[in-house]
């Protein structure tokens, strides 16, 4: 087949070590693998005007993308090199070109824009670790002061990260597998959103009650950093250490990456000591949640595809549980959740969607209740107040027999509260439990969707199960899947 020579330019800045490399459907773009990615190259005369040359097939389709990443070179000769994508274009149509001339040039704009539109995303794990340190008021504050003085202060806090220091074997390239930059991004989580920084100023972001501070970094050596977080005194304006050019600077408190390696965790909460700067005195303790992530040994991503990184600003969907009722509230709570009147009450409050489980009776009819079984209520002898409660599974019963029952909840087995059972109520048919699926389909106006879980019930031959948790469903085993 014959190849036409293509020359790609797109413009774009980058990080220090950073390139913008070019990935697409066919064998000269490696086949969407990043690792056989083209790197483009910067112009003399302009170090955000990137280009390459390459040659695709002549009258086919090359689809293609854009993306910046370090391209770290392989520790074993000859071997693969390593490709951490930082960001990608993430449009749901990829670029593309259909060439019928020898040579072409192409001039892709800004990197990230395409049809007038901007899509980009950040990449995935790699060969790199993500860190995920976050400070939160959830319980209680995270930093707890025993030091009188700084008793009602208010602090500022800055992480700073340093590797471990070790002696090097042998001098190598700035792009070297273990030179690579640890980047980390800090964001503040509040009600009304969040903010994303690369950077922080010298004396650090203040912590409050109603903004969560999260820390993200993305390091190729994660059991050899000392993250060390800088407290600042907001009010003090004078040094605390002779020579400090940061006023108000109190203490710092440090944690060891490799310490999550010690404790066999990647998920959990650290507490560390705030040591003052002036003196070997403990100020109080700080405590961190952290999450470490890994790349999944043996996972190829690639390109072709970003339906899951393709998102437009939408509204949420109200969606109604169950409908818009309650299985035991209050007595003025008059609408019982899985009922007709349940699902017209959420059509009537604007939900998009109705969302209920579906059994099957025992004549097959698919009826709508969530449980796996009801209560079946009998009168002792000679006893007119006192009640007793079988617990039947829903399977067991026909559609006529569920119309008959009055409804109480399995709990009433424990507790022996039978107030559902005594206390009267209209019955009217929109108001009443176990309808069928039909009945739903023609009640629920059409402009409400549904989203329904079928259940299927088949009986253990054997079951050993015994706990608190399983003790009422321990003979039956349901398998569900959802259908819009």
């Amino acid at each position: 087949m014959d190849s036409t020579k293509v020359t790609l330019t797109v413009r774009g800045s980058t990080a220090f070590g950073e390139v913008i490399a070019v990935v697409g459907s066919c064998e000269t773009l490696g086949s969407w693998c990043q690792q056989k990615a083209v790197t483009l190259q910067p112009a003399e005369e302009d170090g955000t005007l990137w280009r390459t040359t390459i040659h695709v097939p002549r009258g086919a389709e090359t689809k293609y993308r854009y993306f910046k990443a370090f391209i770290l070179e392989s520790k074993n000769a000859g071997g693969p090199c390593q490709v951490i994508v930082n960001r990608w274009e993430t449009h749901q149509l990829p670029r593309s070109l259909s060439p019928s001339e020898p040579e072409l040039v192409v001039d892709d704009g800004h990197f990230g824009v395409h049809d007038g539109a901007e899509c980009v995303d950040s990449g995935w794990l790699t060969c790199q670790t993500e860190i995920r340190l976050r400070l939160h008021y959830s319980v209680k504050p995270p930093v707890s002061i025993t030091k009188k003085k700084f008793k009602t202060s208010r602090f500022r806090l800055k992480l700073m990260l340093e590797g471990v220091e070790e002696e090097e074997e042998e001098e190598e390239s700035p792009s070297s597998w273990h030179k690579m930059t640890t980047t980390l991004e800090m964001s503040m989580i509040s009600d009304d959103g969040y903010k994303s920084r690369h950077s922080q100023p010298e004396c650090g972001y203040a912590l409050e009650p109603s903004r969560w501070t999260e820390y993200t970094i993305h390091t190729m050596d994660p059991d050899n950093l000392v993250l060390t977080f800088e407290f600042f005194e907001e009010d003090l304006s004078e040094t605390v250490v002779q020579g400090d050019a940061h006023p108000g600077h109190v203490g710092t408190a440090c944690l060891l990456s490799s310490s999550f390696v010690e404790s066999g965790k990647d998920l959990g909460v650290v507490t560390l000591p705030i040591m003052s700067r002036n003196s070997r005195q403990t100020l109080g303790k700080v405590r961190v949640d952290y999450l470490v992530t890994r790349p999944i040994q043996g996972l190829q991503c690639d390109m072709s595809r970003s339906f899951t990184k393709y998102w437009r600003k939408r509204s949420a969907l109200d969606v109604g549980h169950r409908g818009a009722g309650s299985t035991h509230a209050a007595k003025h709570h008059k609408i019982r959740e899985n009922t007709i009147a349940s699902f017209l009450s959420a059509a009537n409050h604007g939900a998009a969607y109705v969302e209920f489980d579906v059994h099957l009776s025992k004549d097959l009819v698919p009826v709508v209740y969530h449980d796996l079984t009801c209560c079946i209520s009998t009168k002792k002898k000679n006893d007119k107040t006192s009640m007793l409660l079988f617990e039947v599974p829903v399977k067991d019963l026909t559609f006529d027999q569920l119309q008959l029952l009055k409804l109480a909840h399995t709990t009433a087995l424990d507790t022996h509260d039978h107030k559902d059972l005594q206390d009267e109520e209209e019955y009217i048919d929109e108001h009443q439990p176990f309808p069928s699926l039909p009945q739903i389909f023609q009640s629920v106006p059409e402009n409400v969707g549904f989203n329904i879980e079928l259940k299927w019930i088949s009986q253990f031959k054997v079951c050993f199960a015994s706990s608190d948790t399983s003790k009422h469903s321990s003979n039956y085993l349901h398998h569900s899947s959802f259908s819009n």
